[in-house]
């Protein structure tokens, strides 16, 4: 599990074809502190285990299924991405419960100063409300707007500057995971199940 605040921003140094997988590389400092081989470091939104760590760096890999289901492919060597450990029971949340997990790629429709309009899928739009949070390359942030097609998030400064939103402009695709919790409340609708503690519990919460 995750908060959906970066820890900081890292350089993807490699992307390796490795067949049915690919083998990633990631230049980074503050997140190599306490972090042994095995450990999860979330990377732009994506839980990543990792499988070799060097004085600057991190290797992990990146299965069939997650290639399909994100938006890393070769495009991304040399790109600023967002960083995250995983958090500790002791930790504040800060964010909101991200677990790294992937439901799919939306693109950058617009931006106006500080907010972001994201165009996704219907399946991502039917978790989309307003006011709630959402995870976008592994930043958590609150849904300001929500449309047929598309909604809108608000940046804070602080989250601006410190993120690799910074550097990124209209056409971007960008991955992205649902709230956790509008999804146990989808399925609770959808199956006519009452959600309550066991509910939660039977499904992973």
């Amino acid at each position: 599990m995750f908060t959906g605040i970066s820890e900081e921003l890292g350089k993807v140094i490699s992307f390796k074809n490795m067949g049915r997988h690919v083998e990633i590389e990631i230049e980074c400092e503050k997140v190599l502190e306490n972090t042994k081989i095995g450990d999860s470091i979330m990377t732009d939104g994506v839980c990543l285990t990792v499988k070799e760590i060097n004085d600057n760096s991190y290797k992990a890999d990146i299965m069939e299924e997650s290639l399909k289901m994100t938006k890393f492919d070769i495009s991304i060597l040399n790109k600023k991405v967002n960083l995250e450990r995983a958090m500790r029971l002791s930790d504040r949340l800060d964010g909101h419960i991200v677990q790294g997990h992937v439901d799919g790629v939306g693109k950058i429709k617009k931006i106006v100063e500080n907010v972001f309009t994201i165009e996704c899928n219907d399946y991502i739009q039917n978790l989309v409300v307003k006011k709630g949070s959402i995870s976008l390359d592994g930043i958590s942030l609150t849904v300001s707007g929500d449309n047929f097609n598309n909604f809108s998030v608000s940046l804070i400064p602080e989250t601006f500057y410190k993120t690799n939103f910074k550097y990124k402009k209209v056409g971007d695709k960008i991955n992205i995971e649902t709230d956790i919790i509008q999804r146990f409340i989808q399925k609770s609708i959808t199956k006519k199940e009452r959600l309550d503690k066991n509910f939660l519990l039977e499904n992973g919460f």
